[in-house]
């Protein structure tokens, strides 16, 4: 049986400093929109939507994971709340733009396979630094859901 994964108070972190997304982002965008993209697409892609309340578009780059033939990521910004109850999206992945649904799940068991299987293509120092992996009461090390973090589950257009 898989561990399921332990609700805490701590936020999701970023694995890296803040300021350094206003250089990376525009240069991963630049990137995963170019042929250069096969260096990075079997773990990024941009994520394109439109704001719920604003309308307005927007395109972020995003870590994923594969589990179960569906992609997620976790998020902790406010955009992902575009995504409770579903929502058309668009996907510049592997090089292709696809159309898919984004949708806020809260499965627990999910959730654990889906940071195990991060822990599994990332390793345990990045998906900890996430916030996604702590220390347990008992001393031993476990899957973590931190405070205010969805996970985002993406199916493909067929």
């Amino acid at each position: 049986m898989e561990p399921l994964p332990i609700v805490t108070d701590t936020p999701l972190q970023a694995p890296m400093p803040a300021w350094s997304y206003r250089i990376l982002n525009p240069t991963l965008k630049f990137i995963l929109r170019s042929p250069l993209h096969r260096v990075m697409s079997y773990g990024a892609m941009i994520l394109i939507f439109e704001g719920r309340k604003t309308g307005n578009r927007y395109d972020v780059v995003v870590t994923y994971t594969e589990e179960g033939g569906k992609l997620y990521t976790f998020s902790n910004t406010r955009w992902s709340k575009n995504f409770i109850g579903g929502a058309p999206v668009a996907l510049r992945l592997r090089g292709d733009l696809t159309r898919a649904t984004a949708l806020v799940v809260d499965d627990v068991a999910l959730i654990g396979r889906v940071i195990q299987r991060m822990v599994h293509n990332y390793g345990e120092r990045l998906v900890a630094g996430m916030g996604l992996m702590g220390v347990g009461p008992d001393g031993a090390t476990c899957l973590q859901m931190p405070k205010n973090s969805r996970l985002v589950e993406f199916t493909l257009a067929r």
